[in-house]
């Protein structure tokens, strides 16, 4: 459990608090390309406790500002684009993606009044079919070109979902894998769930509870996964990623896996946005209850107010927790059923928790560690070195022909990425 100083310390990330300055030293998803169709209004958003207006210019250019005009407080979000910039709709002051004021229409002409404003402006840039955005002072660090990021579009299905809950208990959700055997078990082999629950490894969960294993590592927690299949194991590799990204396994085997990343929007409410990638096949692309209106994060069918539409019935023989086939949203039950902030003073953890007992270690030593003038982990301004430590966070489901050499996997599988790499930077 953690002191309630502790998870005060891990969950607030505001802008004059120690977790929200280590949050503004990286690159984090703000919206969908999905967001922005052709003549796009500019999208008001909230981001770590920040009132901004994302936009593109006539060139097609990104930018991300303070929502209200340094003027006298226009909303900027329903403001015109035209003139090199995103203009006020209540006095006409123009400011560009970079905040520099274009225009101050009721001013004296040769007046210098114009140039001294500077509004507030974020480094924003759309990759993977999301737009990323760097909230933090000075020069960003490299945005890591994660393989799956890079895909084709039929390679990778991005989805966001909206949740009422502060957003470390959404990440300690998916870097659980304890609760895989329970939440989202279907009662019956034959049931047709979607997605990946219709693969043949989904079986493996009914096998016991798994033997787990972490590493510490430069970026965060390595995190092992085993259940035991006479003298193999069934093995996950999933990662924990400062501040508030999870890498974990998803699709068939070794085929491909799912990025998280949670996004405060306040200490309250967050939005997840989960990557799923695959290299040899289509991803899946689904038509379930977490799908979310562009911009606005709609809620599902299935909320805390009308208990999930939890099916008592369903519980027998078709889903364990009686919840449908969903698994974003059995998840997404397990963080906003716990309150908006859950009390982890209250808790008693066990032997199953050690990845969830790792990845706050590991995200309080990065908090004070940050606080004390030290760097951030993960954190590069060298796309070389990024590109060497990024090797090291490996994703896979797979069967180790042994269970005792499991570690073996990931060194097989780290010396392959190294010498990819080598050869990429090479050509």
């Amino acid at each position: 459990m953690l002191s309630k100083a502790q998870n005060e310390l891990a969950c607030r990330t505001g802008a004059d608090t120690p977790g929200g300055k280590l949050f503004r030293q990286y690159w984090h998803p703000i919206a969908m390309a999905t967001d922005f169709p052709a003549d796009g209004a500019p999208l008001p958003i909230k981001v770590l406790g920040e009132e901004l207006v994302l936009f593109k210019d006539e060139t097609g250019k990104l930018g991300l500002l303070g929502l209200h005009c340094p003027h006298r407080g226009g909303d900027l979000s329903y403001g015109r684009i035209e003139d090199g910039g995103l203009r006020c709709i209540y006095h006409g002051w123009v400011f560009d993606v970079n905040g520099k004021c274009l225009q101050q229409p009721a001013e004296p002409p040769g007046q210098e009044f114009c140039h001294k404003i500077k509004h507030k402006a974020y480094a924003v840039r759309e990759l993977g079919g999301m737009i990323f955005a760097y909230l933090g002072a000075g020069e960003p660090p490299v945005l890591p070109e994660w393989e799956c990021l890079l895909a084709s579009p039929e390679h990778r299905y991005v989805v966001r979902s909206y949740e009422r809950c502060n957003w470390l208990q959404g990440l300690e959700g998916d870097i659980d894998p304890y609760h895989l055997s329970f939440l989202h078990l279907a009662m019956k082999r034959d049931i047709q769930a979607r997605g990946s629950n219709e693969a043949p490894h989904y079986e493996f969960f009914r096998r016991g509870i798994p033997r787990m294993e972490i590493e510490y590592t430069d970026f965060g927690v390595r995190i092992y996964g085993m259940r035991d299949l006479d003298n193999r194991s069934y093995l996950r590799l999933s990662n924990y990623m400062c501040p508030n990204m999870a890498a974990v396994a998803g699709g068939g085997e070794g085929d491909g896996y799912m990025m998280l990343w949670h996004v405060p929007i306040d200490d309250v409410s967050h939005f997840k946005y989960r990557l799923d990638f695959r290299r040899n096949e289509k991803a899946p692309k689904y038509d379930d209850e977490m799908q979310w209106t562009p911009g606005v994060g709609n809620r599902t069918k299935r909320t805390q107010e009308n208990r999930w539409l939890q099916d008592r019935a369903q519980m027998k023989d078709q889903w364990f927790a009686g919840l449908g086939g969903d698994f974003g949203l059995h998840d997404n039950w397990a963080t906003e059923a716990m309150g908006p902030i859950y009390d982890r003073s209250e808790e008693h953890l066990g032997h199953g928790d050690k990845a969830i007992i790792g990845a706050r270690k590991s995200l309080l030593a990065a908090i004070e560690s940050f606080a004390a003038g030290k760097g951030a982990p993960f954190r590069y301004t060298d796309p070389q070195a990024l590109g060497e430590k990024m090797t090291e966070i490996v994703v896979t489901a797979l069967i180790a022909p042994d269970k005792d050499k499991y570690k073996e996997v990931f060194h097989e599988h780290h010396i392959a990425a190294r010498q990819i790499a080598a050869k990429s930077a090479a050509e």
